[in-house]
């Protein structure tokens, strides 16, 4: 007896349970869905706030009696009339008549160009007589320059500050049957140079040949 007792109170404190659970469940629906609408309704609502703040404080107008057809027709187009000024701005109405033009001022013509006065050829100057050389008189042709005397190749043998020693040496030179001479001593130096002259038909090369035959150092040279 006592186990079947505790099936029945077991039976009976089910239904109590599920019937909490569903409370539970359509209060939270409930919640949800409240929160859902005021979350909805600030959002649609915030955008219409923020218009009327950025728009300004709204001004109520009172509407009389309205007035006939003809009147409320000519009050609609009062505000398309406004419309169309602001469009137009500052723009001036045409007027009926139109402006007068301004004659425009006359030209005056370019003055006259005045032609330059003709001059005068001036008379042609007459050339200055030039005077011609006297002539000279006829006379003896004049004689050509003498043509420069060449110089003729001689060979040296040797050079002395004195005199004495360069004449002993052409003594002796004129011995062995050499034409020899003492040749005047020039401003830079003073000395005196011993110079042999070639034979008839000889030339300086074999002059030279011949006096290093006999012991003499020679170098070519001129007059």
């Amino acid at each position: 007896m006592p186990r079947h007792d505790d099936e029945e109170r077991g039976t009976r404190g089910r239904p109590t349970g599920a019937l909490l659970l569903r409370f539970a469940y359509g209060a939270g629906l409930i919640a949800l869905g409240a929160c859902l609408g005021i979350v909805i309704g600030s959002l649609t609502e915030t955008p219409r706030l923020l218009l009327e703040r950025l728009r300004g404080p709204v001004e109520t107008v009172e509407l009389g009696t309205p007035a006939p057809a003809k009147a409320a027709g000519s009050a609609a187009s009062a505000p398309l009339e406004r419309f169309g000024e602001l469009q137009e701005g500052k723009r001036p109405k045409p007027s009926g008549e139109p402006a007068e033009a301004k004659p425009e001022p006359e030209l005056e013509p370019p003055p006259e160009r005045v032609p330059p006065a003709e001059l005068e050829p001036a008379p042609p100057v007459a050339a200055a007589p030039v005077a011609e050389p006297p002539p000279v008189p006829a006379g003896d042709p004049a004689e050509p320059p003498a043509a420069p005397r060449p110089q003729s190749a001689v060979v040296q043998v040797a050079s002395f500050v004195e005199r004495k020693p360069a004449e002993e040496l052409v003594a002796k030179l004129g011995g062995s049957g050499f034409d020899a001479y003492v040749s005047q001593p020039a401003a830079q130096n003073g000395r005196f140079r011993v110079r042999v002259r070639p034979g008839t038909g000889e030339s300086s090369e074999d002059l030279a040949k011949r006096l290093r035959g006999v012991g003499f150092d020679t170098w070519a040279t001129s007059e």
